[in-house]
């Protein structure tokens, strides 16, 4: 046999090698994680979600024009609260499908509001069913009773001392939400969906995605837009005429698009005067990599 015919089918050999085992290592790590785009979500669906909302309020006793609210759903080895997020000045509602991170957060003085979904070992579902209080609040009593109702991912901290300049500046535009512009990303959705794929929980639902992505385009939407966010903050004006539509359609995207809320989000926005936009916060990293303070991008 010719030496170099030999080299090549050696070569050949180890690169199908090397895929399959590289192939089985991500296969066990995604069963030891339970990652998986593939599991039942009938008691997601909007028509279900009310088996699993108390239809009256678990603190009736709490009062104010404004509340902030988070929500985490899934394993407590997960969970991402942030220490420093103590209660102040407003009540502060914590939804959560885990009662053991309930117990933790009114330790810090947060109001649990149970939420009866299982608990699963699969991120992908966690996530999913912690976009039920993120996107529709106003099925939840508790929350539903407040005008002003801002919305914080739980791994941040919250600049209380901002809230009344941002109620200030929703109120102003006549917005039933206000989010925040994404620090890092513009013009054009792709970014956002080009991001969302270097963390595997994304990269599980990358055609789920895509299809929506068409569907979005399909009916009209563009991909260059002028206002790009992160959903990790919000305010909601709850007494607004067209609020709840537009978190019940921002839901329904949901469900179509996968945990990306983001995206979906950004299509929402799109000739949406209801939603303000707010400054972007400050990001000092983006993917691991310092951002020019001028520029914003790595």
């Amino acid at each position: 046999m010719d030496l170099n015919l030999l080299k090549l089918r050696l070569i050949a050999e180890r690169r199908k090698f090397t895929r399959a085992r590289r192939k089985a290592a991500q296969e066990r790590a995604d069963r030891a994680s339970g990652l998986t785009d593939d599991f039942d979500r009938t008691p997601l669906l909007r028509e279900n979600l009310h088996k699993a909302i108390a239809d009256t309020p678990s603190h009736p006793e709490a009062r104010g024009e404004m509340a902030v609210f988070s929500t985490f759903c899934g394993q407590t080895r997960n969970f991402t609260f942030d220490k420093n997020n103590r209660a102040r000045d407003c009540p502060h509602y914590f939804v959560s499908n885990n009662r053991t991170a309930l117990e933790i957060v009114r330790s810090f003085g947060w109001l649990p509001i149970f939420l009866d979904l299982e608990i699963s070992k699969n991120p992908i579902l966690s996530a999913h069913q912690a976009k039920v209080a993120k996107a529709l609040p106003h099925l939840f009593p508790d929350l539903a009773r407040h005008r002003f109702l801002v919305y914080s991912d739980d791994k941040q901290r919250i600049r209380h001392e901002e809230l009344p300049g941002v109620i200030e500046t929703l109120t102003a535009k006549g917005g039933a939400m206000a989010v925040k512009l994404s620090p890092h990303i513009r013009d054009n959705i792709l970014w956002e969906f080009t991001d969302s794929l270097f963390q595997d929980r994304y990269r599980k639902q990358a055609h789920r995605m895509l299809r929506f992505v068409l569907n979005q385009m399909e009916v009209g939407k563009t991909l260059e837009a002028d206002r790009l966010f992160m959903t990790g903050f919000s305010l909601r004006d709850m007494a607004h005429p067209r609020g709840e539509a537009l978190s019940e359609q921002w839901y329904a995207d949901i469900l179509a698009c996968g945990i990306d809320c983001q995206l979906a989000f950004d299509f929402l926005a799109q000739g949406n005067a209801d939603i303000v936009d707010l400054p972007a916060p400050p990001r000092k990293k983006y993917l691991g990599k310092k951002i020019d303070p001028e520029t914003g991008q790595p």
